[in-house]
């Protein structure tokens, strides 16, 4: 049998068992399933998400001892920034495994980045500011330790989704910084981290991921902006 006519045979397959139609369905019913589940979708929701058929692969599994079919449905965001291929940026997968007879055998269901973290891009803000830190900061004795530690608390506290806890140290460094004269600190250091607090209350104001009470302190906070 010529390569060629393997393929046919598989698509055949494929095709007879609508293994296509049959993910799409079992996507369908994840997303049902958990829709009261809020961290389901690591901030996403199923509006956002394009779902778009990628790809059968065809495998030997060592674990069955037999052929199975993997049938791969891409999940994708709107590309706002125009980066990625077709103007899609792809956030994860689900894949559906069955056997030659078209039985199914497992799913994945993956979602591998997270919205927040993702718009935000927190982490290269942090690489930023870190990269203008003074090292004399993180000794505990240091009159800029208490701001070095609201500014970390920011970042860990957002990442994990525990949003009006970073918003409370954001209130607090503000006030912090309200305190402190600004020839106190490295002038670099200082003018990276406002904008980071900057950028974290207003994101975290605009989403609605803070209590009105924390939104409204932040919003009449005199340091934003």
């Amino acid at each position: 049998m010529t390569d060629q006519e393997l393929e046919i045979l598989l698509k055949r397959k494929c095709n007879a068992f609508d293994l296509k139609q049959i993910a799409f369905n079992c996507l369908l019913q994840i997303f049902k399933d958990n829709s009261n589940n809020n961290d389901f979708l690591n901030g996403y929701t199923e509006n956002e998400i394009k779902t778009i058929f990628e790809r059968f692969e065809y495998q030997i599994d060592r674990r069955i001892g037999s052929a199975i079919i993997r049938t791969r449905i891409g999940l994708y965001l709107d590309d706002r920034d125009n980066v990625w291929l077709d103007n899609i940026e792809p956030i994860g997968y689900y894949e559906l495994e069955t056997d030659f007879n078209g039985e199914i055998l497992d799913d994945w269901f993956v979602i591998e980045k997270e919205k927040y973290v993702s718009d935000i891009e927190i982490i290269s803000h942090f690489q930023s500011m870190n990269q203008k830190l003074p090292p004399e900061y993180l000794r505990r004795n240091h009159i800029q330790y208490e701001f070095v530690a609201y500014i970390s608390l920011v970042g860990t506290l957002f990442i994990s989704k525990q949003f009006e806890g970073a918003g409370r140290f954001v209130k607090r460094a503000y006030s912090y910084l309200e305190t402190i004269s600004d020839n106190k600190f490295d002038k670099d250091y200082l003018k990276s981290s406002k904008r980071f607090l900057k950028l974290m209350s207003k994101y975290l104001v605009t989403n609605n991921l803070i209590s009105e009470s924390l939104k409204q302190e932040l919003i009449e906070n005199k340091n934003e902006g």
